[in-house]
């Protein structure tokens, strides 16, 4: 790794360090910088991924303040952060951290950036909710709304959630940057038969087909439904097995249902990995049933690693892949999900072009050390202001 240079750090901001796609990102983009040093606080407790970052030799700052803590107990912990470390500027991202940088910068004058990394106010998320539960995230859209100018920069993931972040929140799109989100080449080209063997071993399996998702357990990642779609799946292809990587609150009402459907034998809910070029390597197909995202790391993993994709039909899935690279169904559509994923594990070779075409755009577009190039040159701008 390159020395890097002490007097221009990049502080960055972020709710925990737990296994989600912001911060999964920040760690991949930060330990590639050339120009820059980064050092990550997080506010809340949650470090899942301090000991990654720290082998990337990302310096972490872990406050660890309980999760209603006011502006006016966290500000003055922030504040001790920037005097040890005199950041050239500060990159705030997820919705707590970046309104409390808002506050830090009235009172440093520091640089600010925050990020677009979901698509938080689009109605493919609001129309789903409670009334009352509409009614908190449109109260926490005018409080973003009404501090939204004192960023300098805002870095969106995709052009989807750029349009509509600025729509929601008014703000000029002459402030946003769209950056792309972006992986490793290397860590999903290089992975091994003796691997891939092994975690088929430790999963118990011989020769059964892998149908594989990897994303947060929540509602609006679409799991429940990709597993309802999975008990037709596995009726037709009974040595079918569901591979489910990630955690969340969603784990019991997603455990309740493979119990209703008897799918126990089938369908295996992994957790938090640290092998997912492992899991996409050994999997048939890769399934990713979203309702809506930001831009989705985890579709540039499977484009990475060569996987036949199918895919939710939405802007931010689109962003990534096309009819060319991959299969689609309507949201929440089970019925689709299930014949897609069915024609694939009918004649894998048929679609194995999909995979191909998916790991060509991938390595042209998400390459992460040119999304790193990218963030360093956004920086080094905003800097010379």
């Amino acid at each position: 790794m390159a020395e890097k240079n002490s007097h221009r750090t990049v502080l960055y901001l972020i709710d925990t360090l737990e296994m989600g796609g912001a911060e999964q990102s920040i760690l991949e983009i930060a330990s590639r910088f050339k120009n820059f040093s980064a050092v990550v606080c997080h506010i809340y407790p949650g470090h899942t991924l301090r000991p990654a970052y720290e082998a990337a030799g990302i310096e972490v700052v872990s406050l660890n303040l309980p999760a209603g803590s006011k502006h006016k107990v966290i500000l003055p912990e922030l504040l001790k952060v920037v005097e040890r470390f005199q950041p050239v500027l500060i990159h705030a991202s997820l919705y707590r951290s970046m309104m409390v940088s808002r506050k830090l910068k009235r009172i440093t004058g520091l640089p600010l950036v925050n990020s677009f990394v979901s698509n938080s106010y689009a109605p493919a998320r609001t129309d789903k909710l409670k009334w009352t539960t509409r009614l908190k995230l449109r109260y926490y859209q005018m409080l973003d709304a009404s501090t939204s100018k004192i960023p300098d920069v805002y870095i969106s993931n995709s052009n989807a959630i750029a349009e509509s972040n600025a729509k929601a929140l008014k703000i000029s799109t002459s402030k946003i940057r769209v950056i792309h989100r972006g992986r490793s080449i290397e860590r999903y080209g290089h992975v091994t038969g003796a691997q891939v063997a092994a975690v088929r071993s430790a999963m118990g399996l011989n020769n059964q087909r892998i149908v594989l998702n990897v994303g947060r357990l929540r509602q609006a990642k679409g799991q429940a439904d990709l597993i309802r779609a999975f008990s037709k799946i596995h009726h037709l292809f009974p040595d079918s097995v569901l591979w489910i990587a990630g955690e969340g609150t969603y784990r019991s009402v997603l455990e309740q249902l493979v119990r209703e459907l008897n799918l126990s034998e089938a369908v295996q809910l992994l957790g938090n990995r640290n092998d997912v070029e492992v899991l996409m390597a050994a999997a048939d197909v890769f399934v990713f049933p979203s309702y809506y995202e930001g831009l989705p790391g985890v579709i540039l993993e499977a484009m990475m690693a060569g996987k036949i994709i199918v895919a939710s039909d939405i802007p931010e899935n689109r962003e990534c892949i096309d009819e060319y690279s991959a299969l689609f169904f309507p949201v929440g559509d089970t019925e689709r999900i299930a014949l897609q994923v069915s024609n694939v594990l009918q004649d894998t070779q048929s679609f194995k072009g999909l995979g191909e075409r998916a790991s060509g755009v991938a390595r042209e577009k998400f390459d992460i050390h040119q999304i790193a190039r990218q963030y360093e040159e956004v920086y080094q701008q905003l800097i010379q202001l």
